[in-house]
């Protein structure tokens, strides 16, 4: 299931930001088995969606600059044709629903 491996990914990414314990971007990278380039699009996806991420050089690590929570919700259920036509509005393109990620401040 390649999609529970890339929620755990990110899970495994925010535990290591919040912690300011992610290293140098070669390192996180080593770390988390992706490439370079993989971790620049997954921390720039996060950012695009509003996750307070930038660097730290006296750190050496990623941070956040609010403190936040990650939360990640996903649902697998078996649907019928007929329940597929009415979600798809006619047409059954995708069975599955983009997953939304969101980041909130802790009070």
């Amino acid at each position: 299931m390649k999609i529970i491996k890339q929620l755990e990914r990110l899970r495994k990414i925010h535990q290591h930001i919040k912690v300011a314990n992610t290293g140098t971007p070669k390192e996180f990278s080593k770390r988390l088995n992706i490439s370079e380039s993989q971790l620049y699009n997954i921390l720039d996806d996060l950012k695009i969606k509003g996750f307070p991420i930038e660097y730290s050089r006296s750190l050496r690590s990623y941070t956040y600059n609010e403190e936040c929570e990650l939360e990640i919700a996903y649902s697998i259920q078996l649907l019928t044709s007929k329940e597929k036509i009415k979600i798809a509005g006619g047409s059954i393109k995708n069975f599955f629903t983009p997953m939304q990620l969101e980041w909130r401040k802790l009070h």
